[in-house]
């Protein structure tokens, strides 16, 4: 047996090398390993690098995740919008990546509906930026089709809408928002897909109670919720329990997870939102939905994949306390 002081300095500091490689490469594995959730935790793709290979790659073995939420993906050299964007064959070589990695597709992201409903005002000071092209509305319902042939090439049925940008009052085109969304659920019908709305709080359904006095008037199945509870806390709500105690826990199918503070996001933990009530609530509930990191926290180096560990990381730390 030889000992590491009796090697040569260069042999020895070679010895010290590999070991601590060796160490490193058995890092993400042990992680994982220890990481016991019981959910269909996943991320947003495009949160963490919008080239979905390094995503799959570098990120997902730290934790062993098996859900992925698809937005954005690095196509033809450029981050585009997926279900605009992408090609049939874009979306089999896109389905090939989640089958080789074993990750399956919790939710395709859309826009559709994130847009001004015409005759409307959205509020906010990028409100112009905000309003649709010339055109755009008259393609929402051609756009949700297509996002539904995408989704199920990727292995889901699951679309993500909104309820148009924000107005003053969203109470005053409640009737028309739910008008559009029937016809919306016309289509999801046809092309055999679920609705997820998100909770948006630049969008007309942002809140808690807003929420529920949505799914209250819209009572097919086919739409579902994606409760997104930071996105309650910036609408001015707090999210658990008192935005939580409102909705309808059977209508949620998914569920986006981010922290704040103040008007700033933050890693998961570090924030106001109680995420330990919270998943104390799903475990009640016996939740059996999927969950995504959206991270839009960015450490001072506005790192991507460094801030999404970070908050990646603190989620795992909230989970172990449930």
């Amino acid at each position: 047996m030889t000992n590491d002081k009796m090697l040569p300095p260069n042999r020895r500091q070679f010895t010290r090398s590999a070991a601590m490689t060796a160490a490193a490469a058995l890092l993400p594995a042990l992680r994982a390993a220890e990481f016991d959730y019981p959910w269909k935790l996943g991320v947003i793709t495009d949160e963490v690098n919008p080239d979905l290979s390094v995503v799959l790659s570098d990120f997902y073995p730290k934790y062993g995740l098996k859900w992925a939420e698809i937005r954005n993906l690095k196509l033809d050299g450029k981050s585009r919008y997926f279900y605009r964007t992408a090609t049939p064959q874009q979306a089999k070589a896109v389905r090939k990546q989640l089958d080789d990695a074993g990750v399956k597709l919790s939710v395709l992201d859309t826009g559709v509906y994130k847009i001004a409903l015409p005759g409307t005002k959205p509020l906010g000071e990028n409100a112009s930026d905000l309003n649709p092209a010339e055109g755009e509305y008259g393609r929402q319902l051609e756009d949700l089709k297509r996002a539904a042939e995408l989704a199920h090439v990727l292995g889901t049925d699951r679309v993500r809408i909104f309820t148009f940008k924000r107005v003053a009052n969203p109470d005053e085109i409640f009737a028309r928002i739910v008008e559009e969304l029937n016809k919306a659920l016309a289509v999801a019908k046809g092309a055999d897909a679920v609705l997820i709305i998100e909770n948006e709080f630049d969008c007309n359904t942002g809140t808690g109670a807003e929420t529920a006095k949505l799914f209250k008037a819209i009572s097919d199945r086919r739409l579902m919720h994606n409760w997104d509870p930071g996105n309650c806390y910036e609408a001015g709500e707090k999210p658990f329990p008192d935005a939580w105690n409102q909705l309808d826990h059977s209508r949620i199918s998914h569920i986006h997870l981010k922290d704040a503070k103040g008007k700033k996001w933050m890693p998961i933990g570090a924030g106001e939102i109680d995420f330990r009530g919270q998943f104390e609530a799903l475990k009640k509930i016996r939740y059996a939905g999927t969950l995504s990191l959206e991270t839009h926290y960015k450490n001072p180096q506005n790192d991507l994949f460094q801030s999404s560990v970070e908050s990646m990381d603190g989620l795992v730390r909230t989970l172990k306390k449930v």
